[in-house]
């Protein structure tokens, strides 16, 4: 064998020496301490990989003792530096990560490294060698097809945990030495990079618990899964450091959130829309994530069964507590609250008219820890069978007490011989059709014809959803009083309202109220304004925020419910259907002795449970909402509102008429149950066409029962933010 002890040894690091690459060591546990570290790392990127080495050294220690060392390949080099030969550490990484390994292995004479605006990598780490030894006065030792350029200009090639590729291609940059390949992996760095960032810092687990509770809600609606998903992202969260556990909570909301809101990439507008579906998402996550940091900090005597319990009942209040800030914070956004998921489980969602719609979630959230707690205790005691059935016996029971009590409440529903028929229209118009002014007036006399087909029937009431009119102008006034008037029916129809003052003029998403005399006798102002929508938020400090919503102006928010009364329904009805009509002169004599009060919601304020509770104030019969969701297209997030929608009519114990745009059109009985869908012909519910359905009236001097939600409002929310402000004090003082 040659005497190589006066020829020096350049040694790699990453690959080489240790069975991992520092860089991605490090990017995998600055993402998972921080993944809003992301947009960091791609700006040191674009400035070169030297930069972002030297910023992630600067963050981020790594143990030398804890890397993954090539032991053939440095037990090789102790017994070469033994003989008295130079090593050198030459690696890409930065030198502040190089030099902790060098002391902590000790066999290295030198070390050269990248230092934050040379990468050391390839022919730049060949000309560092070259400089420094002279054209082939070194060996060298590396593992990839980056090294290939410093083999070139190598004396002998020392190959380690390397592809046979790349061991084939060394063979004809210089001679081959010793190789070390025995025990080479494919793809080795990528999966210690995946273990590090997704399986130990808990969010792959939270990832796929996002995606998991994302499909309990429509269109998939696989409900079981929203008992499970909760106890899935504890998992993820269980055991870790406070920011590490918010950290694991906010990757499953944010993967919760993009997945089930996926429908505002369909918006019809450059851009915007990409950026509206992160920024929600990554706005909304911040609720999972803080749910976490609490269930993980609210401390109990987890080893006793009842420290167990009221951790299960602290952890699904603070669920709740969150769901109640999200639903006012920055305007609200109250959609798909966990219990939502449960909107077809019509005996267990009555408890919604005591509590709401956070009772549900409450519920969901409850069992979900139990079971969390029950697989803790399973693999406590592996070997008592039984043991877990003690964790969930509470909630199973409340559970099934909330199933029975529903089916009584469904079974004590007043009945009622009277009805009004309602006509709703679905227009099916593209949301490009209605952003298209040349379209404006053949599209509103197209609609105007389908009217007069569905108005061939005997209606009381047409109905139209939002942005069925393109404009208020004098010529469609006309043609509204015209059509409502020529078939004697009363229409409530949603388009821009303007009311002008001395000081500004104000623009307004209305609803109008027009008689079978054509004129116009009430009208309600949305209160609820879509962020970046109908409205941009801070646009006078920050006035650049406008260029990233589609919206030209702004509208201004109504400032309280308004009851649209629907009056001269006559004594006279039709025996063989039940159905109250309108008392036009000369058809049916007598005298007016009723009329129906209806509550209209525009939009998604439908999903706020306030709102509707307060529009059902004043005695109403019933609830309308008049919606566009053409926006979204043809997807789940017709489905979703409807879901939410279910839950404004069970906590007030009224029906809610829903006419959208493009679906879904539908009744929902005052008990949550969906009675009537609107389907074309090809069976869709996205299709264009027209529902009728009748409404249950209760007789004059009749009163219907106020639920106790409706009387007393959000006392179980509030009551569940006081339960957690008191766990968060008590943890404080802890």
């Amino acid at each position: 064998m040659a005497d190589t002890s006066n020829i020096p040894l350049a040694v790699d690091l990453d690959g080489t020496l240790i069975r991992t690459d520092m860089m991605f060591e490090s990017l995998a546990r600055l993402l998972r301490r921080n993944p809003f570290a992301l947009f960091q790392i791609l700006w040191w990127w674009a400035r070169g990989r030297a930069c972002l080495k030297q910023q992630l050294a600067r963050r981020i220690q790594i143990a030398p003792e804890s890397l993954p060392y090539n032991e053939d390949f440095l037990a090789w080099l102790r017994s070469e530096k033994m003989a008295g030969r130079k090593l050198v550490l030459a690696t890409a990484s930065d030198l502040k990560m190089a030099l902790p390994i060098a002391e902590h292995v000790g066999i290295f004479d030198e070390v050269l490294a990248s230092d934050g605006k040379i990468n050391l990598r390839s022919h730049n780490k060949l000309q560092a060698l070259t400089d420094k030894f002279g054209v082939r006065g070194f060996d060298y030792a590396g593992n990839s097809s980056a090294d290939l350029a410093v083999w070139r200009g190598s004396r002998e090639a020392v190959v380690v945990n390397a592809s046979p590729a790349v061991r084939r291609a060394a063979a004809t940059c210089t001679k081959l030495g010793p190789a070390f390949c025995d025990h080479y992996r494919v793809l080795a760095t990528a999966r210690i990079f995946a273990s590090e960032l997704l399986w130990r810092s808990g969010y792959l687990v939270a990832a796929f618990a996002g995606v998991l509770l994302s499909t309990g809600f429509p269109k998939l609606s696989f409900m079981g899964f929203a008992w499970v998903a909760p106890a899935l992202l504890l998992f993820a969260a269980r055991g870790k450091s406070g920011g590490d556990a918010f950290r694991a909570g906010y990757v499953g909301g944010f993967a919760f959130w993009l997945a089930s809101l996926y429908w505002l990439l369909l918006i019809p507008y450059p851009f915007f829309p990409i950026l509206g579906w992160l920024a929600l998402a990554g706005y909304l996550a911040l609720f999972f994530g803080v749910w976490a940091w609490l269930a993980v900090h609210f401390e109990f005597k987890n080893s006793s069964w009842s420290g167990r319990v009221l951790w299960a009942l602290g952890g699904a209040a603070a669920w709740v507590a969150l769901e109640m800030l999200r639903a006012r914070l920055l305007g609200g956004f109250p959609w798909s609250f966990l219990g939502v998921s449960q909107y077809q489980l019509v005996p267990l969602i009555q408890i919604a008219s005591v509590t709401g719609v956070y009772g549900v979630s409450f519920l969901v959230a409850w069992f979900s820890l139990s079971l969390f707690s029950a697989g803790e205790m399973i693999l406590r005691n592996p070997t008592r069978r039984h043991v877990w059935q003690a964790e969930i016996v509470i909630p199973m029971f409340a559970i099934v007490f909330c199933f029975v009590g529903g089916f009584f409440v469904m079974a004590s529903a007043q009945s009622t011989d009277d009805a009004l028929r309602v006509t709703v229209m679905q227009p099916s118009i593209p949301q490009s059709v209605i952003w298209n002014p040349d379209l404006d007036e053949t599209g509103f006399q197209k609609f105007l014809a389908e009217n007069e087909l569905a108005l061939t029937n005997q209606t009381d009431l047409l109905i139209w959803p939002e942005s069925a009119v393109p404009e208020m102008s004098v010529e469609n006034c006309n043609a509204i009083s015209s059509l409502a008037l020529k078939h004697h029916v009363w229409l409530i129809l949603n388009g821009e309202d303007m009311i002008t003052s001395t000081r500004a003029t104000n623009f307004y998403n209305a609803a109008f109220l027009v008689n079978p005399q054509g004129r116009l006798t009430a009208t309600y102002h949305k209160q609820k304004l879509v962020i970046f929508g109908e409205y941009v938020p801070l646009v006078n400090w920050l006035p650049f925020l406008k260029w990233f919503t589609p919206i030209v102006g702004a509208w201004t928010p109504g400032d309280r419910a308004v009851t649209f009364p629907i009056t001269g329904l006559d004594q006279n009805v039709d025996q063989s259907t039940n159905v109250i009509f309108l008392g036009a002169a000369g058809k049916f004599p007598g005298t007016s002795r009723h009329q129906a009060k209806a509550g209209t919601l525009i939009c998604f304020e439908d999903t706020f449970p306030g709102t509707a509770r307060t529009a059902a104030q004043d005695d109403l019969d019933f609830f309308v909402n008049l919606t566009n969701d053409g926006w979204f297209g043809d997807s789940s997030e017709q489905w979703q509102h409807m879901a939410n929608s279910v839950f404004r009519a069970v906590e007030n114990g009224l029906p809610l008429l829903r006419c959208a745009n493009n679906g879904v059109t539908c009744l929902i009985n005052g008990r949550g149950g969906i009675e009537n869908i609107f389907r074309d012909a090809k069976g869709s519910e996205y299709g264009q066409g027209f529902l009728t359905v009748k409404i249950p009236l209760l007789a004059p001097g009749q009163k219907g029962s106020a639920t106790f939600y409706n009387q007393h409002g959000d006392w179980f929310g509030w009551g569940c933010v006081a339960v957690t402000l008191g766990l968060v004090y008590r943890r404080i003082r802890a």
